[in-house]
C-alpha cells in the first residue's frame, strides 16, 4: 500500500507522534493486505520486532527461544546492530476480524530478543488489524467509521530491567508519568464525535489494569462497560460516544497507579444540542429521586462466627487479641433517607444481603436521577457513579493536579453540608442487544478514590433498558434480585485507621503500622461485608433434563512424586526420601488418575491424547442432557472429595471422602452447562477437590470438564469426531500451600539444578517453592501434537491466586474466542493450524 503524504497530514503525524509518546508507530493494515517492515537496528545490542495477532513463517517470527530451527531462520530473531532486516506479514481473512469483532482489532509488537529487558526501555508499539475497506480515501490512518481514534498504552515500565539501569517504577500512559500525557491538547473531541480506543496494558509483571473514562460510557465487545479491564500483555478494542462538555480524567482504578499518577484527561470543547424526544419517549420517562447520606458506623465483619470456620483464619482477622483490632471496624457508610430533612432513614428490606452496601440506585434510559446528598460524617465525601453520561456538576470526583501541577476543583461535600447531584439517562447508556436488561454498576465517593472506599462508601447502580422497570422500579422479568460485592476492604487504607487502632488495639501506642502481620489482619476479604454463613446457607434448585444418557468415570486419589521438569508421574514409594532429594524439581502431590473400573486395580491407558494433560486429571467429557456418574476412591493419605464447576448435582454429591473410602458423585449437565455462543462445539469447566480448595488443588488435585453439544462426541471413545483437542492449566504451583510442604525440609534456590536456576532469572520476583506451570510443567510441555488442516480446540483452565496473572499468546496463529462462563477462569479456542511451522 503507497500513501501520498500531505503537509496535513505530516502535522497530523507530528501531533500523533507527540500523542504517542514512547510507543513506536502505529502500523495498519487490512484484511488482504500484505504488511513489510523494513527494521534498521540503530542501537548498539541485538533487537528484533514481534508482533502479536497475525499469522507468519518462521523467517518473520522475531522471536529468539529455543524452538530447533537452523540457524538462517534465526536472523529475524536477533537483528545486530547496523543491521536491516525485512519482515512480511501476510493478513488473511483467517486471521482479520470477524463479524462480531469491532472494525479493528487491537495488537502490539515488540522487540522478543530479550522481551523483559527490551520492553522496559521501551520497543513496544501498537499494530491495528482491520476490516476490509475500513480506511479514509485519504488512507492517512484514520478509520471511516469514527470520527477520531486514539492509541493509549497503560504500562508500569520497571527500569531496573531496562537495558539503560536505574531504580525507578514508572506507571505511565504511553510512556508519560504523573499524568504529563499532553491530552487536554492531543486527546481533544467534539461532544457527539464517535471515537475509537485502542488500550494496551503492559508490564513485565503481573499487573492488572482498570481503565476508567470518568464520565463516559464504552461498548466493548457489543456491550457496555464502565471500565474496560486489562492484563500485563494484553489489548482491546473500545469505543464511546463523547456527550458532555467539560475536562475528563482518563485512569486505570487501581491503588497503585492512581498513587503513581498513571492518569491523563480527555478534554470535549464543543458542546452541540441535544436532538428532540418523541410524544412516546416523553410519556415513559421517569424523575427518580434519592435522599442518601454519608454515616460514620461501627461495622462488624462476623457478627455470627460459625464454629467450623478455620483457627487460624479467625486468629488473624476476627479476634482482638494480640494488639490486633480484630472484627469490628469505625467506617463510613451510604445510607437512604425518605426526604430532604434527613430524619427518617429508609431501612432495606433484606438488610442482611446488602450489609455495607449502600442503597440500589436504579432508572431506564432518558430517566433523570437526582440524588440530594448530605455528609453526616466528620470528613469530606462525595457521589460518583460509574457507567453513565455525567455533567461537570453531577460528577462527584476530584481531579488530581494537572501536570503542571495546578489545582483543581474539588467535588467534596464538607461534613454537615447538603449537595444535589442530577444528570439523564442518555441513549449512550443503554445497554446493548448483547447485554442484560440492566447494567450492573457501582457507585462510590470520589475525593479520594481508594481511602473512601476503603472506609466503607460504595453501592450498587442498575442502568437498564426501557420499560424494564415498573413504576417501583422492579425489573418486570425477574422473579426476584440479589445484589452481591465480592470485595476486599483494606482498612490499612481507610480514613478511620487511626480511630480504629485507639478503640480496639490492648497498646495503641506500641502499634507498628508497617508490621506484615498487623498489615494483614486489615485485609478483610468479604461478600457485601457479611461472613457467610455456608453450613445453613442451604438453596434448594430443581432442574428439568430432556432424554439422557449416563457417562461413568473411574478416578481415584493418588499420592505421588510429581517433577515439575519433565511429565512423567512418579509413583515410587512414599517413604523413599531419596525420590524426593534427588530430583531437585520433584515434590511429593496427590493428583487424579483414571481407572477402568470399580475395581480400582487397572489404570485406564494413556496415549496420544492424554500425553499433553501433565498433572491434570482426566478429562471428565459428556453431552448436554448428560448424567455424569464419577466412582471416586480415595487412594490418598487424608480426606478429599470431588467438585464441579457449572454442573447441576444434589446436596448427596457434596462432603469428604476418607482415605480408602469409595463414593458415586452425580452430576447433571444441563443445556445451561453446554455451550451458549452459536457454533459452539463444547464449553470447558474445572473440577477440584473442595475440602480445603486452596490446599487440595496446590497439591494437585485438579481436572478438566468438557460438556458438549448433542451429537458432538463419537459413541466409541466419547472424543470429538474430527477434532483434536488440547487442555491446558496456566497456573503457579505454590508448594506452601501443598498439604506436603515439610516447612523443616525446605530446599533452598541455591539447590536447584542449573537449568531450573536459569529459568527463574525470568521469574525473580517468585518465592522459591512456586512453580510457574503449564500442566503442571515449568518448560517443554509434550503431546502438543496437531497436523496441517486439523481443526483443534484449546481448553484454557487459570487457576491460583493473585500470582496467577496470564497472558495466553500462541506465536505465529491467532484464535476464534469461544467466551465460557469465568468462575474459575475458562476459556474455549479453535484453530486450523496453516502450517507445519509452530
Amino acid at each position: 500500500r503507497h500513501i501520498h503524504v500531505t503537509k496535513k497530514m505530516q502535522e497530523h503525524g507530528l501531533l500523533c507522534g507527540l500523542l504517542l509518546g514512547l510507543l513506536g508507530p502505529t502500523l495498519r493494515a487490512e484484511v488482504g493486505d500484505t504488511l513489510v517492515v523494513h527494521f534498521k537496528n540503530m542501537a548498539n545490542k541485538q533487537l528484533s520486532i514481534h508482533p502479536q495477532g497475525i499469522a507468519y513463517n518462521k523467517l518473520s517470527e522475531g522471536s529468539l527461544y529455543a524452538d530447533r530451527t537452523p540457524s538462517f531462520e534465526k536472523v529475524d530473531d536477533a537483528v545486530l546492530p547496523g543491521l536491516v532486516y525485512k519482515y512480511m506479514w501476510e493478513i488473511t481473512a483467517e486471521i482479520g476480524p470477524k463479524e462480531a469483532d469491532p472494525p479493528c482489532l487491537t495488537y502490539i509488537y515488540y522487540s522478543h530478543e530479550n522481551m523483559v529487558m527490551d520492553f522496559n526501555s521501551g520497543l513496544i508499539g501498537a499494530l491495528l488489524i482491520c476490516k476490509k475497506v475500513l480506511f479514509s480515501v485519504m488512507q492517512d490512518g484514520t478509520q471511516k467509521l469514527f470520527d477520531r481514534e486514539y492509541v493509549l498504552m497503560f504500562a508500569v515500565f520497571d527500569e531496573s530491567k531496562s537495558w539503560q539501569k536505574s531504580t525507578s517504577l514508572l506507571y505511565t500512559i504511553n510512556g508519560y508519568a504523573n499524568g504529563t500525557l499532553p491530552g487536554t491538547v492531543h486527546l481533544g473531541a467534539c461532544t457527539y464525535d464517535h471515537i475509537s480506543w485502542h488500550l494496551i496494558g503492559m508490564s513485565s509483571k503481573p499487573e492488572i489494569f482498570s481503565i476508567h473514562f470518568n464520565g463516559q460510557v464504552l461498548e466493548q465487545n457489543r456491550r457496555k462497560v464502565s471500565t474496560v479491564n486489562l492484563v500485563g500483555g494484553a489489548s482491546t478494542t473500545a469505543n464511546m460516544t463523547v456527550s458532555q462538555k467539560g475536562r475528563w480524567l482518563i485512569s486505570s482504578l487501581v491503588q497503585n497507579h492512581l498513587q503513581g499518577k498513571g492518569t491523563s484527561v480527555q478534554e470535549a470543547i464543543v458542546q452541540l444540542q441535544r436532538k428532540k424526544l418523541s410524544f412516546k419517549e416523553v410519556r415513559m420517562i421517569k424523575d427518580w429521586e434519592y435522599f442518601i447520606a454519608a454515616e460514620e458506623i461501627t461495622w462488624d465483619y462476623a457478627p455470627e462466627i460459625p464454629e467450623t470456620i478455620d483457627r487460624q483464619y479467625k486468629s488473624q482477622y476476627l479476634d482482638n487479641f494480640s494488639n490486633l483490632i480484630g472484627k469490628k471496624y469505625k467506617k463510613a457508610v451510604f445510607r437512604q433517607y425518605a426526604d430532604s430533612n434527613f430524619n427518617k432513614r429508609l431501612e432495606t428490606p433484606r438488610p442482611k444481603e446488602m450489609g455495607i452496601l449502600g442503597p440500589v440506585i436504579r432508572a431506564q434510559v432518558k430517566d433523570t436521577i437526582k440524588i440530594v446528598f448530605k455528609n453526616m460524617a466528620s470528613r469530606p465525601y462525595s457521589i460518583y457513579l460509574h457507567g453513565v453520561t455525567l455533567s461537570k456538576d453531577a460528577e462527584g470526583a476530584t481531579d488530581p493536579l494537572d501536570s503542571r501541577e495546578n489545582s483543581t476543583v474539588s467535588k467534596a461535600v464538607q461534613p454537615g453540608e447538603t449537595y444535589m447531584y442530577q444528570w439523564s439517562i442518555v441513549d449512550t447508556d443503554q445497554p446493548t442487544a448483547e447485554d442484560a436488561q440492566c447494567l450492573t454498576r457501582l457507585y462510590h465517593s470520589g475525593v479520594d478514590v481508594t481511602r473512601d472506599i476503603a472506609s466503607g462508601l460504595i453501592g450498587p447502580l442498575l442502568i437498564c433498558k426501557s420499560e424494564t422497570l415498573d413504576k417501583r422500579g422492579v425489573q418486570k422479568k425477574a422473579d426476584a434480585e440479589q445484589q452481591a460485592v465480592f470485595a476486599v476492604f483494606d482498612e490499612n487504607k481507610s480514613w478511620y485507621l487511626e480511630d480504629n487502632i485507639k478503640q480496639y488495639c490492648t497498646n495503641p501506642s506500641s502499634i507498628k503500622r508497617d508490621d506484615p502481620k498487623f498489615y494483614r489482619s486489615n485485609v478483610m476479604h468479604s461478600e457485601c461485608e457479611t461472613r457467610p454463613k455456608f453450613a445453613k446457607a442451604h438453596v434448594s434448585a430443581s432442574t428439568q433434563m430432556g432424554a439422557h444418557s449416563e457417562v461413568r468415570y473411574y478416578i481415584a486419589a493418588e499420592e505421588v512424586f510429581w517433577d515439575y521438569a519433565g511429565l512423567k508421574k512418579r509413583l515410587g514409594q512414599m517413604n523413599d526420601r531419596s525420590s524426593h532429594d534427588g530430583g531437585n524439581t520433584i515434590y511429593k502431590k496427590v493428583i487424579f488418575q483414571s481407572y477402568v473400573d470399580s475395581t480400582f486395580t487397572t489404570r485406564e491407558p494413556e496415549g496420544e491424547y492424554e500425553e499433553h494433560l501433565g498433572i491434570l486429571g482426566p478429562i471428565i467429557r459428556a453431552e448436554v442432557d448428560d448424567v455424569i456418574q464419577v466412582h471416586f476412591k480415595n487412594l490418598a493419605s487424608r480426606p478429599y472429595s470431588l467438585h464441579s464447576h457449572g454442573l447441576f448435582y444434589e446436596k448427596s454429591s457434596e462432603g469428604t471422602i476418607q482415605p480408602n473410602d469409595t463414593y458415586t458423585y452425580v452430576w447433571f449437565a444441563t443445556k445451561r452447562s453446554g455451550p451458549v455462543q452459536p457454533g459452539a462445539a463444547c464449553r470447558s469447566w474445572a473440577y477440584y477437590s473442595a475440602i480445603n480448595p486452596e490446599k487440595d488443588i496446590h497439591s494437585g488435585l485438579i481436572g478438566p470438564i468438557l460438556i458438549c453439544q448433542k451429537g458432538t462426541l463419537s459413541t466409541s471413545n466419547n472424543r470429538p469426531v474430527d477434532t483434536r483437542e488440547f487442555v491446558l492449566l496456566f497456573m503457579v504451583f505454590d508448594e506452601e500451600k501443598s498439604w506436603y510442604f515439610n516447612k523443616h525440609s525446605k530446599r533452598t534456590y541455591s539447590e536447584k539444578t542449573s537449568e531450573v536456576q536459569k529459568y527463574y532469572k525470568f521469574h525473580e520476583s517468585m518465592h522459591y517453592s512456586d512453580e510457574v506451570a503449564i500442566n503442571g510443567i515449568i518448560y517443554h510441555l509434550q503431546g502438543l501434537r496437531m497436523y496441517k488442516d486439523e481443526l483443534v480446540r484449546w481448553h484454557l483452565l487459570n487457576m491460583g491466586g493473585s500470582k496467577d496473572i496470564h497472558v495466553v499468546h500462541f506465536h505465529g496463529q491467532t484464535f476464534t474466542e469461544v467466551p465460557g462462563h469465568q468462575l474459575v477462569g475458562q476459556m474455549g479456542l479453535e484453530r486450523r493450524p496453516p502450517s507445519s511451522e509452530m
